[in-house]
């Protein structure tokens, strides 16, 4: 309530981490300059689009659903028009003393001082997000943050534009386009992936009276597989199979 009296707005916030978990505090965590005017983003699902020779169109398979990506625009600005952006260790929480001298800073600027470049500013903003970590061998994990949005990403492409400088040429301005694509450690993938899926291999012990076509239908939806599941298995007979034996179920090429 106090900080909407004053005018104050919450700022985007970008959290660092080295590792895909995103667990613990982040390394850095960078709050925006300005908060961007819009967003898009894109989801994309991929097909296998095998055609047979003579036909007149093809019967998409799904492949795969590859992870959202969104793009958002960040300003850089040192002509004091503006409050700064800020990096800080950890997650940053920021006082509401500090909100309210960051949001005066741009009213307190030395006019007989030269303005700064954004050149520093944007350098060690592109480093935080695509920079190289040696310890990893990676890039940085990332977590947008902003109101309600939350997504766990990585950076995939960035785009500087300057527009604004100084007599010496310097920018003093610069419009960074980031496109950001949305990721998951590998323990939260299987814990969201479908355990049932005729895609994954599955294990069946053989009980009293179970037949292996029935088996099949129950993992592939469809019996046509027991065939390939005896073959698989290296089983003799796919009649008479002992109860207590382990039977590997695997995926669906």
């Amino acid at each position: 309530m106090i900080e909407t009296a004053l005018g104050i707005i919450d700022k985007m916030r970008i959290e660092v981490y080295e590792k895909s978990d995103l667990k613990g505090d982040p390394l850095k965590t960078i709050f925006v300059q300005l908060n961007p005017e819009k967003y898009s983003m894109k989801q994309n699902v991929v097909f296998c689009e095998g055609q047979a020779i003579g036909a007149s169109g093809n019967d998409l398979k799904y492949n795969r659903t590859e992870g959202e990506e969104v793009t958002f625009d960040f300003v850089f600005d040192s002509s004091g028009v503006v409050p700064p952006g800020k990096i800080v260790d950890g997650k940053g929480k920021v006082s509401l003393l500090s909100k309210v001298a960051d949001s005066l800073e741009p009213a307190i600027v030395n006019l007989f001082e030269e303005t700064k470049t954004v050149e520093k500013d944007v350098d060690e903003f592109r480093k935080l997000l695509m920079g190289y970590i040696g310890k990893t061998h990676q890039t940085s994990y990332l977590k947008l943050l902003w109101g309600g949005f939350t997504l766990n990403c990585r950076l995939k492409s960035m785009d500087i534009e300057y527009s604004l400088f100084r007599k010496d040429g310097r920018p003093i301005r610069a419009k960074v386009k980031c496109m950001f694509k949305g990721t998951v450690s590998y323990e939260v993938m299987l814990a969201k992936q479908d355990k049932t899926s005729p895609d994954l291999t599955h294990e069946r012990v053989v009980n009293m009276n179970d037949k292996l076509s029935i088996l099949a239908e129950n993992v592939y939806d469809s019996s046509n597989y027991y065939i390939d599941v005896s073959k698989a298995n290296n089983l003799l007979s796919f009649r008479n199979i002992e109860t207590g034996v382990k039977i590997q179920f695997p995926p669906i090429k």
